[in-house]
This record gives structure tokens, C-alpha cells and sequence, in this order.
């Protein structure tokens, strides 16, 4: 379909990155405004063979630098793979191997693996098909040898022996062809690769749409479950193609940058070629919900399009694109101009940055002129991720709405007058800032888009996860306590019929535990969210004494209605995660309370008002 309403979770995420190993330390790498374009490692390829600063130098690459993921060891021990096996599979494979791995673990264990779909985008396979090509083709390089001038002058036995020398030199490095080649190297395995070592039982397949391919494949999941053909999809985006060979063809057709990447900036001159995999884990909202997920974000839709008759098969079509945006946003029902945040494909040409901002402008118009929308592109700090690109930035833009902060862009200096943006709708986030409420209480939203070649298109609507209201019960007049009513956003104890006798049950969730400390912590102390991890101790990491600490727990108390506990001491709890634990475990003590089969039980607690008030809500 072109574009529909979907309502998806992201419940767990993974990146390996230039600037990150993992999905944090991809999320603070972006608030810290890292660079990870370098030059080419020395183990990768020598740029000594292979780069010329002549961009009409046949078989050259002008650029040589790019977006490498360093520090990168993979654990065959811990996923069961045997030396060969390992040694035969691609760089991508293994990447996304890690990754999905990473975003499962972060979804946690309630996810049924027999139900669970592996879609993933990639589109070049990897470098390790070249290696193995070659060597397979030494034959015709040896008969150029050959073929050489002078070469039927040298002597036979010479000729015997340069010929044997060259082999096992040309070889030497090249990786042997044996029975784990094949599956090492092909593209649609790496989606099997991971089904088969994760065991998962859902369709497993992996999606080509050139630099789209990884929204193409989330766009795949998120309909599969929609359909009911699975419970859960692991999906996003590997690529690791940074050989010479595919430097040299992006050179070719000009797309590549020689010094940097510089999205909507005045000196964007091409694109930066970036390796990594960026991996989400998608459930049904409702699922999800149902569940106690922590849910990151909300896909509310994806839309998308083709260019039709364009300029050629490589150049944007801004009809295309805009396509892709009007249907997502039809889809998902909302209007355009209530998004906060846009992470473009945003990819530094001087083509690319101008039509995609002319759809912008199309789209937009001046609607948001006095409050311009903040326009992102994570390819300025990674590198052009190709395959894997959506998914890179699909996952920056989750954590931005689950942290409720605007993430930075870098090397934004000098507007392109080509985009326009100067007073317009749009302007470029530079700075890590606050994601303020939106007026009139809507959830916070967001869009990124990818394009590929062959113009393809896609753009996802993202959405912030705000509990459902449920029916809250209150209970004023706890004995002894001053109007603590008990109707938090999570003691919101789902007033929903159980299954016996009408019974009301009630629910706390932990999720939103976490996400209400962490506010309150933020309210008091000045931090901001991205700064904050659950491991931290209040006191020794963040600074927070004790009287800090204390009106941070009332302040939480308050907002939820809870009772005060003379038992508790704060000794007792020196993590943010302890404290998230002991609130949760409050919770779920009142809301047990409020869950008794006979309302008799529960006048042990609540005073007689009280107890007439629940038995009413339990009918």
C-alpha cells in the first residue's frame, strides 16, 4: 500500500555506529556531537592505490574518507558459531547479527521468537563477495600477464616461476572459497543468518530499496504485524560496503564528498559514505500496551512512492518525495504541521539538500514560520549509512521523542541559499535542546525520510507513547494522610472488568514510572534526560543530596497519590533504578488493595468513603 495507519511500538533498539556500539552510546555520540567521519583505516584499503584528487582520473576515488565502525570484535562464543562458519560470513552479516541481538535483549523476554519476523534492508552485501571473486578469477588476470609485452622473451622456466610467485602472492589475503562462502556472502541471508542463529520462527527476508531499504523493510514489519502474520518484527538495516570499488563508482557520478558532511550547509559538496546497523524491535501498540513494554516511540504510518519519469534513475524527483510525505501524513491522520522534528535524509549534495527542502516548503508552506520545525540529518556525524540509513536515523529520532529532547545536527554553518530555509518553516537543530510540550497538549511527533536510487521513496510519522486513559480510580482520604487521591498516569489502575465478577483490576506500569522520575529529577535538578541513566546513584554520580532527593520523592508521590511510608529511608535506595523499583512496588501494593475480590477486604485500608468509591467503580 502506498501508505496506511499502523500504530506500531518500537519496544527495543540496537546501532553499531562510527560514533556508538551500541543504541546509548549512539544517543550520546549524537548529544555530544561527535564525528565519526575519519580517513580510511590503514586495514581497510591503502588510498595510496586507489585515490587520485583528479575527479577525472580513470578507476580513482577523489575521496577517501568515511563513517568506520572501530572498536567492533564479534563474539562468535556467544552465539554459537563455529571458526569457519564465522570466518566465511561478510562484515554484515555479523554486524547484524550483534545488533539484533542488542535491540532483543533491550525488548526484553516476553517476546514469543516462534512469532517473531526478521525483515532487514541491505543492498549491496558486502565487501567480502569482491575478495572472494577475485581469487576465483586469478585465471584472467594471470593471462593478462601473459598477454604482456615481452613476456614470450623471458625464459621458460622464469616465466613457470613469476607465474607461480604471482599466484601466491595475488592470494595471499584473499579469503579461500569453500562450502560457508555462498551463505557467507548473500544478501538475503543476512536477514536468514540472524532467524536461524536468534531462532526465530517468523518470515525471514531482506529488503532492497537502494538507501530506503532499511524504512522499506520497517515499512514490510510494521504491515506484517497489521496483518496478523506475526507478533513481534526485528527489523532496520546493515551495510558495511566501504570498498574501493564502491568508492570509485559513487566518485564516478559525483556524489561523493572529498572533505566532510555538511547537510543544508552552504558548502555541502557530496555525500559521505558511512558503515553500521541500526536494528528496532516492533510489536502492536496494543500488544505492547497489554505487555508493560517500554515503548520508545509510536509508528503511526508509513508512505511511499516512486519518482515516475524523472531527470534519470539517479537524480532525486522532489514529485516523488513529496508523494511519499502527503500520503504518510494522510495515513496517519495527522496534519503536517504538527510535527516538532524532521530527520531528513538530509544527505550534503548540493541536488539532493535542494529538492528535498523544496518538498519541505511544498509541504509545509509558512505554517510553521513562528515556530519553525527543527530539521535534522544523524548523516552528519555517521556518514550516509546507504541501506542502513533510515534505520539510523528512525532510531535517533525514537530516542529523541523518548527522551523529549531535540537532538543536534554538526558542520551546519553557512545556509545553502539553494534550500532556502533562511526564515522559512524549517530551521537546521544545532544545539541539543529540550523537546517542549507541543501547545495545546498534543504528543510530541516526528518525521524521517529516506530516498534511494531507482526513486524509490519513504517517509515514516513518528509519535510519543502516552499511556491510554483507562478509567482512573480515585481514593481520596487515606487514613491518616491529606488528599493523596490515587490517579497517577500509571496508578491509573486500569478500571477494566476482570475476569471474575465484574472485579476491578488495577495495573501500575514501570515504564512510565522510570519516565516520571526521571522528569521529576530533571524538574529539580536542571539535567537534562539524555544525561540520565538508571544505574546512576543519585548522590555519587549526579550530586543529588539527600534533602534533594526527598523532594524529588514527594514531588513523584504527589503526582501519583501515594501514601506516605514511614518505613522508608533513602539510604535504602541509592539508585535511580532502586527508587524506580520501590515507587513501582508502591504502586502495585495500592493498586492490590484496590483489587481485592470483596470490597470488604480492602476497609483495612480505605477509609469507609473510600471503600463505597471502589465498589461503585467495581459495579
Amino acid at each position: 500500500m502506498d501508505g496506511e495507519r499502523l500504530d506500531v511500538a518500537i519496544v527495543g533498539l540496537g546501532a553499531l555506529t562510527p560514533i556508538g556500539l551500541d543504541a546509548a552510546e549512539f544517543w550520546q555520540g549524537i548529544c555530544a556531537k561527535r564525528d565519526g567521519v575519519r580517513e580510511v583505516p590503514p586495514d581497510r584499503w591503502d588510498p595510496g592505490l586507489y585515490w587520485s584528487p583528479d575527479p577525472a582520473e580513470p578507476d580513482r576515488t577523489y575521496s577517501k574518507i568515511g563513517g568506520f565502525v572501530t572498536g567492533f570484535v564479534f563474539d562468535r562464543k556467544q552465539f554459537r558459531l563455529p571458526p569457519a562458519v564465522v570466518e566465511a560470513m561478510d562484515e554484515c552479516q555479523r554486524l547484524a547479527l550483534a545488533g539484533v541481538d542488542e535491540a532483543l535483549r533491550d525488548a526484553g523476554d516476553g517476546l514469543d521468537r516462534a512469532r517473531c519476523a526478521v525483515i532487514l534492508g541491505n543492498a549491496l552485501g558486502g565487501d567480502r563477495r569482491e575478495l572472494t571473486s577475485a581469487r576465483i578469477r586469478f585465471p584472467e588476470f594471470a593471462r593478462a600477464l601473459t598477454a604482456a609485452d615481452g613476456w614470450d622473451e623471458l625464459p621458460a622456466d622464469l616465466r613457470d616461476r613469476l607465474l607461480r610467485a604471482f599466484e601466491r602472492s595475488f592470494k595471499n589475503g584473499l579469503p579461500k572459497v569453500t562450502e560457508d562462502t555462498m551463505p557467507g556472502e548473500l544478501s538475503n541471508v543476512i536477514a536468514g543468518r540472524v532467524a536461524n542463529v536468534l531462532d526465530l520462527g517468523g518470515a525471514n527476508y531482506t529488503v532492497d530499496a537502494a538507501c530506503a531499504s532499511s524504512l522499506a523493510a520497517v515499512a514490510a514489519g510494521a504491515r506484517a504485524l497489521r496483518a496478523g502474520e506475526c507478533d513481534a518484527v526485528v527489523t532496520g538495516g546493515s551495510d558495511t560496503s566501504m570498498s574501493p570499488a564502491t568508492f570509485v563508482k559513487f566518485c564516478k557520478i559525483g556524489a561523493l564528498s572529498p572533505d566532510g558532511s555538511r547537510p543544508f550547509d552552504a558548502g555541502a559538496n557530496g555525500f559521505v559514505m558511512g558503515e553500521g546497523c541500526a536494528t528496532l524491535v516492533l510489536k502492536r501498540l496494543e500488544d505492547a500496551e497489554r505487555d508493560g513494554d517500554r515503548i520508545y516511540a509510536v509508528l503511526r504510518s508509513v508512505g511511499g512512492a516512486s519518482d515516475g519519469r524523472g531527470k534519470g534513475i539517479t537524480a532525486p524527483n522532489p514529485a516523488g518525495q513529496k508523494r511519499a510525505l502527503e500520503r504518510a501524513y494522510a495515513a496517519a491522520g495527522v496534519d503536517p504541521a504538527s510535527i516538532d522534528l524532521l530527520e531528513a535524509h538530509g544527505t550534503s549534495t548540493r541536488v539532493g539538500d535542494a529538492a528535498e527542502t523544496s518538498v519541505l516548503h511544498e509541504v509545509w508552506g509558512d505554517r510553521r514560520r513562528n515556530r519553525p520545525v527543527a530539521l535534522g540529518s544523524v548523516k552528519s556525524q555517521i556518514g550516509h549509512l546507504k541501506s542502513a540509513a533510515g534505520a539510523a536515523s528512525l532510531v535517533k529520532t525514537a530516542l529523541a521523542l523518548h527522551h523529549k529532547v531535540l537532538p543536534p545536527t554538526i558542520h551546519f554553518e553557512v545556509h545553502n541559499p539553494a534550500c532556502a530555509l533562511e526564515g522559512s518553516s524549517f530551521r537546521v537543530q544545532t544545539e541539543l535542546e529540550p523537546w517542549s510540550e507541543p501547545p495545546g497538549g498534543a504528543p510530541r511527533r516526528a518525521g524521517v525520510s529516506a530516498f534511494g536510487f531507482g526513486g524509490t521513496n519513504f517517509h515514516v510519522v513518528l509519535e510519543e507513547w502516552r499511556p491510554r486513559p483507562t478509567g482512573a480510580v480515585t481514593v481520596p482520604d487515606l487514613p491518616g494522610r491529606e488528599d493523596e487521591p490515587l490517579d497517577g498516569p500509571v496508578a491509573q489502575a486500569s478500571a477494566t472488568p476482570g475476569p471474575q465478577n465484574g472485579a476491578m483490576t488495577m495495573t501500575a506500569n514501570r515504564n512510565d514510572v522510570e519516565r516520571t522520575l526521571v522528569e521529576v529529577l530533571c524538574q529539580k535538578t536542571g539535567y537534562d534526560a539524555a544525561e540520565i541513566e538508571l544505574d546512576f546513584e543519585l548522590e555519587a554520580d549526579l550530586g543529588v543530596d539527600t534533602v534533594k532527593q526527598a523532594e524529588i520523592l514527594a514531588a513523584v508521590r504527589e503526582r501519583y497519590g501515594l501514601p506516605r511510608d514511614e518505613k522508608f529511608r533513602l539510604a535504602d535506595y541509592p539508585r535511580l533504578r532502586d527508587l524506580v523499583a520501590y515507587v513501582h512496588k508502591r504502586l502495585e501494593t495500592v493498586a492490590a488493595a484496590a483489587r481485592a475480590p470483596e470490597t470488604v477486604a480492602v476497609a483495612a485500608v480505605l477509609t469507609p468513603a473510600a471503600t463505597a468509591q471502589v465498589a461503585l467503580a467495581a459495579g
